[in-house]
């Protein structure tokens, strides 16, 4: 046995009369030597009782005058079973990390080390990882007793992680922890595994670290791991419901640990979590010291200043990170791990430019945006790259956000302004907190439109900033806007982009790059040039150019030099670069490629035979455009791919494998790894490797297999697609063959691997929140998940001719409720929708009875129970098929799927009725609602204040737009559809943008409630009925008042131009329908006598008096062929009428309150 200088064992806290402090307990101490529990006799049977084992301890290491923070060190197992193995876990050549390094950044730090018998611990698995954490616990109390407020960061080496996770779960669990909970800011694991891997499961990792450190480790400590997991999914689940209250940093391997390889890879270290903040250790430190002294000041201002500030009611205003549900595109930022080896500017390269970008982005002028704009491999990426990593290092820039077409996330919108969000939390304090009181209040803004995601995630919490507290400015660095898959978003983002200009206490300055495509010029164009700053790339100086093009050579060819010494010393010499110079034609990406291509080579007369065949592009083609000699290196770098020394028919088979490949990986909506792409090809991973071995240098191939396969640049998929461009047909892919290919073989892939309850949940109640997004992953791999939402996009690329009974026809009968299930979990229901919608659009289906009538029903089905499947996919096989009208295919299809217990099932209707959808989101009663010109939105307006802009094929919430401060009464879109107005009992008029939901104008005039609004046919002028009894005719544009028109001696409940916008008419509750001059104000007709009545406007005259509806009409609406008439009733129902004979075509019932439109 040995003495201890430090009472030994677990502490027990013991609250304390009147202050609440912890007392040691007398029990607890066992007269200095080793309790019981850590006797060598208790260890593995491999350790010798010889041996020494590790002080349990915390001690102090560094300790400044007035400490502001806590820093607590764990460590993990002990490979020697020394007694210094604490300090040894962060010592390197004498230096201990922790007291050596860490003070001179940060000296008003606290440093701590917890010393104790890991091997026991973790050989005892969870109860002694567990006692453990309560010992960690009461020795951090019984060191804080006199500044139980001091925020702690826990940095935890490997399984050391456990330690501390299970004692924040046991603070949450017991309140004598309390202070350490709340005081807890951050942690940095260091190579601890939270989750399975890419190649193991997380026992699996857990024991390859067990064997790895401890060399033989014993039986028992292997058994302990199987029986009795210290890593089950309790812990893990435990732990994550808490970490939306720290901030988490996690490191993982990057270099193998001799024959086990990467044992803790990035999947398994991180948490998998979009939405953690890149922190680095440091400044998590210091965030931690800022959150600690914002709270106190609140504090302080918040109670009297006789009352001692540690008995003060707490003030809650520690910033939390956003929640982790936010979604955020990990690829995106500059800096991100799958970037970390593109280039920046090389140093005397793009002098010019960068300064005079760096003195637009310092400046106060009213240009706030910088478009850089280049034709395809001009270096617009690296110069993005360049400005970021600059600002990033100067503490300004607020987020970066790099596109890529066909890069999942990184190839559209949806996640865009949500990934800036994440990025902008990092800090100040007040921003962070800022953006998660906003996630907090509105938990579904994610899926909103991006409007709403970019005033209430960015510029909201922006224009809170106030103080100096924070940077003057930020920027915003965002590449290649140009290949964002949607013109529509491309648009909507620079016109939401535009509002930055309203800020007023910080200034946001937005650096832009993309190739100048129709869109993003038309959307630069709606921007006053006063407000923006441009500079054409490919117009700069062809001698700055090559200049810079030089540099880039010389250093790139000069590392190849240093790595073959066998090379003459001037290799590959001046007059060689100048050639290859030339050759380039002032594309960086050629040069780029020209490198990568003779890097490739591994053998001296390779690299020189490399280099003679790209100067031969430039004596084959000379003088010819850039993009010519782009094409001539892809087309050098795929011939050198395939293998010289095999037979023609070898060399065919190795062609036409390397066609099909190519021909999926730029074809593909979005990028997959080696494995998943060989999945879904049902080529062997091997085979796929061993193919794309020789192409290093156009495409982006990582060593892990699981991590995704990308293209150097954008370009080459230009080239491979083009017939004009590729001129060897070896290589050519033609874009529709490929396209079939893939649907059939995502169909393949889904046929084999979707099947009922695939996540394995079993009951049919299961919420998809309550499901971990791991285990969907795991059930449902990349591979899967591409092929279930993008199969019907290849099909509709292709030039596929359906027919019935066909494969796809075979696949729905099959497996569509699998498939409906698997987009549940995924949460893309709304997708698959679309999907269906676009199938159904496919021009051959429209030729097969069967097919058609299928795909038809499944859209009613989908639509009809879009709702239930999303939160609980399992539904679709229970609650789904039973409500779905008797007489539908897919009912019939699945009858054997409906639950066999479930003895008498609800009556429902023999077919579908006439609603298609019902569209639920208003938490209040809905007054009106008015489709788009084009009919793919629908708006209402609620007595909740809010208009509601719906996607009216998916029934999916687009936008929510707040303002209104009373109920919302009337809506109605412009005739371009750019514009919504709305009318509310807060006696106001409101113009929105439809696009980004911004309120354009707020038109006030009317002393009461506004009833009803319309546009002119132009969109010029706008019309609105009020309670005022009055009509007003607004300018659309300036929101000034152009008539009010007066007659009516009851309130004005409709509004109405005629086509050609001369006349308007209104109808009030004073029983009259009145006709206006629109021009004049002058009245024109008075006509009374009603029901629903159909008049002639320019006599007065009733042509038809339509009776039926049981209740007061509300609303009538013509349709755009003026043949028919519907018309809401107070009785619930909604008929439609013929318009020539006034007789009753339908009448729509289903309705539980009056109808108004």
């Amino acid at each position: 046995m040995m003495s201890f200088t430090e009472a030994p064992g677990p502490l027990t806290p013991q609250a304390s009369k009147g202050k609440g402090k912890r007392k040691r307990s007398p029990t607890a101490v066992v007269s200095g030597v080793i309790p019981d529990w850590e006797s060598p006799g208790r260890r593995g049977d491999n350790l010798q009782t010889t041996h020494r084992v590790s002080k349990n301890f915390l001690k102090v290491l560094v300790s400044p005058e007035d400490p502001d923070v806590d820093i607590i060190a764990v460590h993990g197992l002990n490979p020697t079973h020394t007694e210094f193995h604490a300090e040894a876990t962060w010592t390197v050549e004498d230096k201990l990390w922790l007291r050596d390094f860490l003070p001179p950044q940060l000296p008003s730090a606290r440093v701590l080390l917890f010393g104790y018998n890991a091997n026991v611990a973790f050989e005892t698995s969870k109860a002694g990882v567990r006692e453990q954490a309560i010992n960690l616990l009461n020795r951090i109390a019984s060191k804080r007793e006199e500044a139980e407020e001091r925020p702690i960061v826990f940095v935890a080496h490997s399984l050391g992680g456990i330690v501390v996770k299970r004692a924040l779960v046991e603070a949450k669990l017991d309140d004598s922890y309390k202070s350490i909970r709340e005081a807890t800011y951050g942690i940095a694991f260091f190579g601890t595994p939270h989750q399975g891997g890419n190649f193991a499961k997380l026992g699996d990792i857990a024991a390859s670290i067990i064997r790895g450190v401890l060399r033989n480790p014993s039986s028992t400590f292997m058994e302990v791991l199987k029986k009795d997991s210290l890593f089950s999914d309790a812990l893990v689940g435990d732990f994550r419901h808490q970490l939306e209250d720290y901030h988490v940093l996690s490191f993982f391997e990057t270099l193998p640990m001799g024959r086990l390889g990467l044992i803790v890879d990035q999947k398994s270290a991180t948490l998998g979590l979009a939405g953690l903040l890149p922190f680095n250790l440091v400044r998590l430190v210091k965030s931690a010291v800022k959150a600690a002294a914002e709270r106190a000041r609140i504090a302080s201002l918040s109670v009297p200043s006789s009352r001692p500030l540690s008995e003060a009611t707490s003030v809650d205003t520690v910033t939390k990170s956003p929640p982790s549900h936010l979604p955020y595109a990990v690829d995106a930022p500059f800096n991100t791990y799958s970037r970390q080896h593109d280039r920046n500017c090389l140093p005397d390269t793009r002098v010019d430019l960068l300064r005079e970008i760096y003195t637009w982005a310092d400046g106060k002028d009213g240009r706030f945006i910088y478009w850089l704009n280049g034709l395809a491999g001009t270096g617009k990426s690296t110069i993005a790259r360049t400005v970021a990593r600059k600002y990033f290092e100067n503490g300004q820039l607020g987020a970066s956000f790099f596109f890529s077409r066909g890069g999942g996330d990184v190839g559209h919108a949806s996640k865009f302004f949500t990934t800036i969000a994440v990025q902008l939390a990092q800090e100040p304090q007040s921003l962070q907190r800022y953006i998660g009181d906003a996630v907090r209040k509105n938990a579904n803004i994610a899926t909103q439109s991006l409007g709403d995601q970019w005033r209430q995630l960015v510029l909201g919490p922006l224009s809170k900033l106030s103080g100096d507290s924070y940077p003057s400015s930020y920027i915003l660095v965002i590449d290649a806007l140009d290949e964002c898959d949607n013109d529509e978003d491309i648009l909507t983002i620079l016109r939401l982009l535009a509002e930055a200009q309203t800020l007023r206490t910080v200034r946001l300055r937005v650096l832009l790059t993309s190739r100048p495509e129709i869109p993003i010029r038309h959307g630069f164009y709606q921007i006053p040039e006063t407000e923006h700053q441009d500079f054409v790339l490919h117009h700069i100086s062809p001698s700055i150019i090559d200049h810079d093009i030089t540099i880039f050579l010389k250093y790139n060819l000069g590392l190849i030099g240093q790595r073959k010494p066998s090379l003459s010393a001037s290799w590959p010499g001046e007059e060689t670069v100048n050639q290859l110079v030339q050759i380039a034609s002032g594309l960086f990406i050629w040069a780029a490629t020209a490198c990568r291509f003779i890097q490739e080579a591994e053998r001296v007369f390779l690299i020189r035979k490399r280099l003679a065949a790209i100067l031969q592009i430039g004596s084959s083609i000379v003088g010819e455009q850039p993009e010519k000699y782009l094409n001539e290196i892809y087309t050098t770098v795929l011939r050198h791919s395939i293998p010289a020394k095999c037979s023609e028919e070898e060399k065919e088979e190795s062609l036409g494998m390397l066609r099909d490949i190519l021909g999926s990986i730029v074809t593909l909506l979005s990028p997959l790894s080696i494995h998943s792409l060989s999945r879904l090809l049902n080529i062997q991973s091997g085979d796929v490797d061993d193919c794309l071995e020789g192409l290093h240098a156009i495409l982006d191939i990582p060593r892990d297999h699981t991590r995704l396969l990308r293209l150097h640049h954008p370009s080459f998929r230009d080239f491979l697609l083009k017939k004009d461009r590729c001129n060897d047909s070896n290589f050519w892919v033609d874009e529709k063959p490929a396209n079939e290919t893939l649907a059939a073989r995502c169909i393949q892939l889904m046929s084999t691997s979707l099947k009922e309850d695939i996540c394995g949940v079993t009951i049919p109640g299961t919420l998809v929140a309550d499901i971990q997004r791991s285990r969907v992953e795991q059930c449902l791999p990349l591979e899967v998940q591409y092929a279930c939402l993008h199969w019907v996009k290849h099909l509709r690329r292709s030039d596929a001719q359906l027919r019935d009974n066909d494969y796809v026809h075979q696949f729905l009968q099959k497996h569509l409720l699998h498939w409906l299930e698997a987009l549940g979990w995924m949460q893309k229901i709304s997708e698959g929708i679309l999907e269906i919608i676009s199938l159904e659009s496919i021009p051959s289906v429209g030729n097969c009875l069967s097919l058609y009538g299928f795909i038809h029903d499944l859209k009613r089905f989908a639509l009809h129970n879009r709702g239930g499947i999303e939160q609980a996919p399992l539904q679709v096989y229970h609650s789904a098929l039973f409500f779905t009208p008797v007489m539908s295919i897919v009912r019939k299809q699945f009858s054997n799927k409906m639950p066999w217990w479930i003895k008498r099932g609800p009556e429902v209707e023999a077919n579908w009725s006439a609603t298609l959808q019902i569209l639920e989101g208003h938490s209040g009663m809905v007054m009106a609602v008015a489709f788009s010109p084009d009919g793919k939105q629908l708006a209402s307006g609620s007595h909740d204040q809010t208009v509601r802009i719906w996607d009216a094929a998916t029934g999916a919430t687009l936008q929510t737009l707040e303002g209104h401060s009373n109920l919302v009464n009337a809506v109605a879109f412009s005739p371009d559809g750019k514009q919504l107005a709305s009318g509310s009992y807060d006696k106001t008029v409101r113009i929105w943008d439809a696009a980004t939901g911004a309120t354009l104008q707020t038109l006030e005039g009317h002393s009461r409630s506004v009833n009803a609004v319309a546009f002119s046919p132009d969109g010029k002028q706008l019309a609105s009925g009020s309670y005022d009894k009055t009509v007003r005719i607004w300018d659309a544009a300036t929101g000034a008042t152009l008539q009010t028109l007066e007659g009516h001696s009851g309130r004005v409940y409709a509004v109405a131009f005629s086509p050609d916008g001369k006349q308007l008419a209104s109808g009030s509750d004073d029983k009259t329908v009145r006709i206006w001059d629109a021009a004049t104000g002058a009245t024109l007709q008075t006509l009374e006598g009603h029901s629903v009545r159909i008049w002639d406007a320019a006599t007065g005259a009733t042509l038809q008096t339509l009776e039926g509806h049981s209740g007061r009409v509300y609303a009538v609406a013509f349709s755009p062929d003026g043949k028919q008439l519907a018309s809401g009733s107070d009785d619930k129902t909604v008929r439609i009428w013929d318009a020539a004979t006034g007789a009753t075509l339908q009448t729509l019932e289903g309705h539980s309150a009056g109808v108004r439109f």
